[in-house]
């Protein structure tokens, strides 16, 4: 983010008092009048902005800014809930099948062109083309002839999408969807201006000055390699009236004790808290607390005859104190599972009970020495062995080196005879042997593309590829193929094909659930009207504004 530190000063001309930015007007008959408060923040991100091409951004921080200088057809409120944005009105047909979107028509791109359904269908025949080499075209699976398409079997013209007129959008899909309309207020399935594109060629997103935008902000002064840009109001935007916030300016900062010691000095709006300043903050008024959407848990290789067994990975999970290692190892927020999946991704139609709680099964996500013991002696006997010997796969940055180490020294202080060794390498290279099978057991974590349990359970089915584990189960792939397909568009009966799902696995201990990931956010007091998304923590200023 661009951070510009204003240096205080005084200054006395024609009876205007300037201090720090803040006009006070001097006269002898009356009391100095504060003007209105500037609506700028100061903001920042850990890692570099890398693109601003809808079809090609695969990173938090890229998706992050396309959500404030573009709007797709929905957006997701503070509930993770689809509310139009540039649809107007949504008409589903065809059993869950086809969709009909009617389009706002006073939209427009920051080069002056109207925003229209075909844009929409040409930056989607985009993305699936093999040619751009999107990493996200997995989102287009549900959308007829999109694996078809991406397989390279098919021409992109035969992409389920279509422009009816110019403002009006038919999609058609393979099978219904439940959650189809949280998936679209994704930044892939944002919208590209074809005459911006063809203008820029392979440079379109790569600079402020080779994009063009159609979101309340525009994003200016990236040059594609520094680490300062800023977004300001757009003034073409159709909604610009919601729009108070004239400027946000972002700088990157790796280092999170900078980022905090210029949040301190007030040169920062907000900062996401690391190690010791979580306990420091700990009841500060400003601290809030987001959820990333995301869960750690333990993989195991089922093809190893060790980690197959389903006793070993019941008291593995038993002796795990999950509070202890939320608060005292993590200690950013993150809380203990209960489940696989984390709170806030679905809830019951008719009840509201949120679907984490409904999932849980009693003894196997909870500290239960006495149970863990007596299942490792199980295990113990069916693979005629007086001790074990187990190695743990993870990451070498120090938070999955951490917990490595606490997994470890739980495991051995808990089940006499066990010994775990950890083997930690970069992120790539632990990937590689994963998805090969090299491994016994993974510490890994998955994060969610929108709230819905189905992103994380469906990677447990027998033929998903993120399946590393190999976990086999047919009762889980049948409440998974219904909860898909015959109950898609029934959502009671949907909802307990999935919680069925959900209780298989923990009960199988198809894997082992450890936390769900979240994050401390200290936010100045003056920043109001900021949505925070309950499921994935992202923040969107639309409407923010400084008071």
């Amino acid at each position: 983010m661009s951070l510009f530190t204003h240096k205080k000063s005084l200054l006395l001309i024609g009876g205007i008092i300037i201090i720090g930015g803040i006009a006070f007007t001097v006269n002898a008959q009356s009391k100095p009048t504060k003007t209105a408060v500037a609506q700028r923040l100061n903001l920042y991100e850990a890692t570099a902005l890398t693109t601003l091409d809808v079809s090609k951004s695969t990173d938090g921080v890229s998706n992050a800014q396309l959500s404030q200088v573009n709007e797709g057809l929905y957006r997701l409120d503070k509930n993770s809930q689809p509310v139009n944005a540039l649809a107007k009105k949504t008409t589903i047909t065809n059993g869950g099948k086809t969709y009909l979107i009617d389009l706002h028509k006073n939209g427009h791109w920051s080069n002056g062109q109207a925003v229209t359904a075909h844009d929409f269908v040409y930056a989607w025949k985009r993305t699936v083309n093999p040619k751009t080499k999107s990493e996200f075209t997995y989102r287009f699976t549900n959308i007829k002839n999109a694996n078809a398409i991406i397989a390279g079997k098919k021409a992109p013209s035969t992409l389920g999408v279509q422009a009816i007129g110019k403002y009006q959008l038919k999609i058609t899909l393979s099978k219904p969807a439940a959650y189809f309309k949280k998936s679209l207020a994704s930044t892939i399935f944002y919208p590209l201006n074809q005459t911006a594109v063809k203008k820029y060629g392979n440079k379109y997103g790569t600079s402020a000055k080779t994009t063009v935008f159609n979101g309340p902000f525009v994003l200016t002064g990236w040059t594609g390699t520094n680490d300062h840009w800023t977004l300001k109001k757009n003034p073409r935007y159709r909604d610009k009236k919601v729009v108070k916030l004239n400027q946000i300016n972002y700088q990157v900062l790796k280092s999170g004790t900078t980022a905090y010691n210029l949040y301190q000095a007030n040169k920062l709006d907000m900062v996401t808290l690391t190690g010791e300043q979580n306990i420091q903050n700990q009841h500060n008024q400003d601290l809030k607390t987001l959820s990333a959407g995301r869960v750690g848990f333990i993989q195991y290789n089922q093809k190893d005859k060790v980690a197959a067994n389903q006793a070993l990975r019941t008291a593995i999970s038993l002796a795990i104190n999950r509070q202890q290692l939320a608060i005292k190892v993590l200690e950013n927020g993150s809380i203990a599972a209960k489940s696989f999946g984390v709170h806030d991704m679905l809830k019951q139609p008719k009840t509201g009970t949120d679907f984490i709680d409904d999932a849980t099964v009693k003894n196997t996500a909870t500290t239960n020495l006495p149970l863990a013991k007596k299942d490792y002696q199980t295990a113990l006997k069916q693979l005629k062995q007086s001790h074990l010997e187990l190695t743990i796969t993870c990451g070498d940055d120090d938070t999955s080196h951490q917990v490595a180490e606490f997994l470890q020294g739980q495991l051995t202080s808990h089940l006499a005879g066990l010994k775990v060794t950890i083997k930690a390498m970069p992120f790539t290279a632990m990937l590689g042997k994963v998805s090969h099978g090299e491994f016994q057991l993974n510490l890994t974590s998955w994060g969610m593309d929108f709230a819905d349990p189905s992103q994380a359970l469906t990677i447990l089915t027998s033929k998903s590829n993120s399946n590393m584990g190999h976990y086999q189960s047919k009762p889980y792939d049948q409440a998974m193929a219904a909860a898909e397909g015959t109950d898609a568009m029934t959502p009671t009966t949907r909802y307990q094909d999935l919680v069925k799902a959900a209780k298989t696995a923990m009960t199988d201990q198809a894997v082992t659930p450890l936390y769900e990931g979240r994050s401390h956010v200290l936010v100045k007091s003056r920043v109001k009207g900021v949505v925070y998304n309950k499921f994935s923590g992202d923040m969107n200023f639309r409407t923010a504004y400084v008071k």
